[in-house]
């Protein structure tokens, strides 16, 4: 057997360096504040890098495949078009419609952690709009401590992401 004599392009490496980049930025981002579309934008580029990545890597392969390669090759590049329009789709919503203020009532403030460690501890804030509707945005750790033990609050918020700009 002939073993694989691949090695690593260089745009291989700075596609690495750029998705760590853009993690990192995601993680120094605030959460609640003008920039919180931004830590979404972060997010959203890592799953567009990396799906940029495989669809190049399938037309790469297609050069050089049979038709069952290029039929599966066809596929994965429209499953990556799907993933990334569907990651994108709450981005775009919020951008064209902007920030909507609401006063939320019966406010909780909850804190959650997942097994992943430190960059997964999360505090959210969960209301009931004037319409009976329960909001749940995700908010800063100041945020969430100036916010426990009110009543109500004064939230503005991108509705399609569910992220707060503001809450008072």
């Amino acid at each position: 057997m002939r073993r694989s004599e691949r090695k690593i392009k260089k745009y291989e490496i700075i596609l690495c360096i750029l998705v760590l980049a853009v993690i990192a930025a995601g993680l120094l981002l605030p959460k609640t504040g003008e920039l919180v579309l931004l830590d979404e934008l972060c997010s959203i580029l890592v799953i567009w890098i990396v799906c940029i990545y495989v669809v190049v890597r399938v037309i790469h392969n297609w050069k050089t495949g049979e038709k069952s390669t290029k039929t599966a090759g066809v596929i994965i590049a429209a499953v990556c078009a799907e993933l990334c329009l569907w990651f994108t789709k709450d981005l775009a919503a919020d951008l064209v419609s902007g920030t909507k203020p609401v006063i939320l009532t019966d406010i909780e403030v909850r804190e959650s952690q997942a097994h992943t460690g430190i960059f997964s501890h999360h505090y959210y804030l969960l209301g009931t709009d004037p319409q009976g509707e329960r909001i749940r945005v995700e908010i800063s750790a100041d945020d969430s401590a100036r916010m426990a033990g009110n009543k109500s609050a004064i939230l503005v918020y991108y509705e399609h992401t569910r992220r707060a700009v503001s809450v008072r």
